[in-house]
């Protein structure tokens, strides 16, 4: 009896054990990953990622990509404007020279032969040759080559003296400088110059009119041509082709140059 006792004892605390103790944790579910597809917003539910207000892009001011690649927010690269600038500035820089020139190129080189004059297809090349005379005075010959090299022809204009137009002045010291200068006399004739056919030809100085070098003093001579085309061209004079200076001296030694800025004066 006591044994039934102690076993229906035993069936109640098991039986009690097995209510208070912790349910046995639920089997384990699989985890579903959720496709790409799912994750993705809806294009049309989705926030744009520019301006939402087209207003505020109105107000902006226009830009424009000038030629440099700069940006010009103005609209307006001023290109008119600037190409009148830099045209003002050569004519201030260059414009008197080629007026002068009657708006020919003219380039010079210094050579081992002396100075080369390249004007337009046209090269000259200028010397002087100094004498003295019995009375004391000094007389320049002038002597110019030409030789045409761009296959065209070219005339030169030669009054009764010859092709050159001679102004200067004579500098002694303690005194005023004496400007001089010539006219052109005499039946005007043409001379052509090709490649084939070169031309030289001499002048002498001083001329009718013009003043006398003496020893110690100091003379510069302004050379131009009286007149030069080429082709069907009209004549026009080379006003400013070289310039001569001298110091009247025992041995007298002539620099020929180009012109320079005191010409004229």
């Amino acid at each position: 009896m006591t044994s039934s006792r102690s076993l229906a004892a035993l069936c109640l605390a098991a039986a009690w054990f097995a209510g208070c103790a912790p349910s046995a944790a639920p089997a384990a579910t699989p985890t579903v990953e959720p496709s790409p597809a799912a994750t993705e917003p809806d294009p049309a539910e989705a926030p744009s990622s520019e301006p939402a207000s087209t207003e505020a892009a109105a107000t902006e001011p226009p830009s424009t990509a000038n030629a440099s690649g700069a940006i010009d927010l103005d609209g307006d690269d001023d290109l008119d404007k600037d190409i009148a600038e830099l045209s003002q500035a050569t004519q201030g820089a260059n414009g008197a020279e080629e007026n002068a020139q009657g708006g020919r190129e003219v380039v010079y080189r210094v050579t081992p032969q002396g100075l080369l004059i390249e004007v337009n297809g046209i090269h000259l090349r200028p010397s002087v040759k100094v004498t003295r005379g019995a009375g004391g005075t000094y007389t320049l010959e002038l002597t110019l080559s030409a030789e045409s090299f761009d296959g065209r022809q070219y005339w030169l204009s030669q009054p009764d003296e010859g092709p050159f137009s001679i102004a200067g002045k004579i500098e002694s010291k303690g005194s005023k400088p004496q400007r001089f200068g010539d006219e052109r006399t005499g039946t005007v004739r043409e001379d052509v110059v090709t490649s084939a056919e070169p031309k030289r030809w001499k002048q002498r100085w001083p001329g009718k009119g013009q003043p006398k070098l003496r020893a110690g003093q100091t003379l510069t001579l302004e050379v131009g041509l009286w007149g030069m085309r080429s082709d069907s061209e009209q004549p026009r004079a080379v006003r400013r082709l070289f310039e001569v200076k001298l110091l009247a001296a025992s041995h007298p030694d002539p620099v020929i140059t180009p012109p320079t800025m005191d010409w004229g004066n």
